[in-house]
C-alpha cells in the first residue's frame, strides 16, 4: 500500500462541487491517474466515507485542470464523474457547472490578470473541445462575495459569474441532431411508443413529454427515485438513444454518454413574458436536485429547433431566446442565440449566470494498493510522495 499526498482544492461550481486538481500534479497514464483519483474520492463505495466524495452525483466530482499558453485559451478543464458504487470515472461529458469553478480556479491561482471591474477567463472544456469565457466582477481586486440570490440550489455566498459557451453544438457528437431526427420513438415494455428529441447542444440529451411517462413533471427526486418502473423506462430509453445516434452517425456511443430529462407543464411569466418550462434530469445514480448547465443549455437549444418535442410545447421563440427552467430547488435562466436559415437551426451561443466558492484548498491523502503505484520505502516504511514526484 502506498501513500500519496494531491495538492488540491474543493470548489463549489453552480450548484455542484468538486475537487480540483492541476494536470500537472497527476500522472501522465491514465489508468494510473483514475486510480490514484478513485481511492481520493473513497470510490467505490456508495457512502464514499473514506474519501473526499459526497455519496452523490452533484458533489462526486473532479476537475483536472491546466494553464494553456495559447492566444484565445488561458486554461483547460477536463470533468469527470466519479463513481460512487462503480470504480470508474466518466469523462465522456462536459460539466458545465465546474466550468464556474475552474475560472474561479484560475483567477485565483493568478492565471488570469485581475481587470476591473470584470476579469476575464476563457476555457477549453477538455471533454468536448468546445470555448467558453467566464466574467467575473472585481472590486478593488477581489472578488465580491455576495448571497447566491440568483442561483437557486444553492444557499450561502458565493462569487457571481457570467458563462458564455461558444458554439455549443455538437459537443459529443459532432451534430446538433445526431439521430438525423428532430422526434424519435422509443419503445417503453410499461408505456408503449413514446416520442422523445435527440440533441446535443452543451452535452448530449434525451428530452421525453412527463406526461407520455404518466408523470407530471414537477415530481421530487425522492419521488423518482423510489419509482423502479420510472427508473428502468429512463434506462431503456438512454440505451434506445445511444442505438439511434450510433446506427446514424455509424460510430460506437455507449448510454453512459447520454442525459434523459423529462419534460413538464410550461409557462409565460406575466411581467416579463418569459418562457418557462418545469423539468427534471435523470442520472443513472439519482434525480438531479437542482439542473445542469449543460443540460440547460441543451434544453433551450431544443426549445428553439423546430419540430422537436420541446419546441411544440414551447411554441415559436424569437432570437435570442431566453427560457426558465424550473426544477427541484429554483428556477434556472438560460439564454440562447440562434439563427435558422433554410430550415436548419445553428446555436451560436448560450449564457447562463452561476457563482463559485473556494471551500478548501490543501493537501489530500490517497491510500493506493502499489501495483499500479511507484513508491519508495525508507527504514521499511512507506514514504508520503506526491503524484508529481511519481513522473520523475
Amino acid at each position: 500500500m502506498a501513500t500519496h499526498e494531491v495538492t488540491c482544492a474543493l470548489i463549489r461550481g453552480g450548484t455542484t462541487k468538486g475537487v480540483f486538481i492541476d494536470g500537472a500534479d497527476l500522472p501522465d497514464d491514465s489508468a494510473r491517474r483514475d486510480k490514484l483519483l478513485l481511492a481520493l474520492f473513497g470510490s467505490p463505495d456508495v457512502r464514499q466515507i473514506n474519501g473526499l466524495g459526497g455519496g452523490d452525483p452533484l458533489s462526486s466530482k473532479v476537475a483536472i485542470v491546466r494553464r494553456t499558453p495559447e492566444d484565445d485559451v488561458d486554461m483547460e478543464y477536463l470533468s469527470g464523474e466519479v463513481g460512487i458504487d462503480e470504480g470508474t470515472i466518466n469523462y465522456t461529458t462536459l460539466c458545465g457547472n465546474l466550468a464556474a469553478g475552474a475560472a474561479l480556479y484560475a483567477l485565483e491561482a493568478g492565471w488570469v490578470p485581475r481587470t476591473e471591474p470584470v476579469a476575464t477567463v476563457r476555457l477549453r472544456n477538455s471533454n468536448t473541445g468546445k470555448r467558453l469565457t467566464a466574467s467575473i466582477p472585481l472590486k478593488a481586486g477581489a472578488c465580491a462575495m455576495r448571497l447566491c440570490k440568483l442561483i437557486d440550489g444553492t444557499a450561502g455566498y458565493g462569487t457571481e459569474m457570467s458563462l458564455a459557451f461558444h458554439d455549443p453544438a455538437g459537443a459529443i457528437t459532432g451534430h446538433l441532431l445526431p439521430s438525423g431526427r428532430t422526434t424519435d420513438t422509443f419503445t417503453l415494455a410499461s408505456h408503449g411508443e413514446v416520442r422523445g428529441s435527440i440533441v446535443d447542444c452543451g452535452t448530449l440529451y434525451g428530452f421525453v413529454p412527463a406526461e407520455a411517462l404518466g408523470l407530471r413533471g414537477d415530481e421530487r427526486p425522492l419521488e423518482l427515485d423510489a419509482d423502479a418502473g420510472f427508473k428502468s423506462a429512463v434506462e431503456s430509453i438512454r440505451e434506445q438513444i445511444a442505438f439511434a445516434v450510433s446506427a446514424n452517425l455509424g460510430e460506437a456511443y455507449c448510454p453512459q454518454q447520454v442525459k434523459v430529462a423529462i419534460i413538464g407543464s410550461v409557462g409565460v411569466t406575466a411581467d416579463t413574458m418569459v418562457k418557462s418550462v418545469t423539468s427534471r434530469v435523470i442520472n443513472r445514480y439519482k434525480t438531479h436536485k437542482a439542473y445542469p448547465v449543460s443540460g440547460a443549455i441543451c434544453l433551450s437549444a431544443a426549445g428553439v429547433i423546430p419540430g422537436t418535442v420541446v419546441h411544440e410545447l414551447l411554441g415559436q421563440t424569437d432570437a435570442p431566446s431566453t427560457l426558465h427552467i424550473v426544477h427541484p430547488t429554483g428556477t434556472m435562466a438560460v439564454s440562447t442565440s440562434f439563427e435558422i436559415a433554410h430550415g436548419q437551426c445553428k446555436i451560436t451561443q448560450s449564457v447562463v449566470n452561476r457563482s463559485a466558492r473556494v471551500l478548501m484548498q490543501g493537501v489530500a491523502y490517497a491510500y493506493v494498493e502499489d501495483e499500479m503505484m511507484d513508491y519508495r520505502r525508507l527504514s521499511g516504511d512507506e514514504r508520503i510522495i506526491s503524484p508529481a514526484s511519481m513522473q520523475s
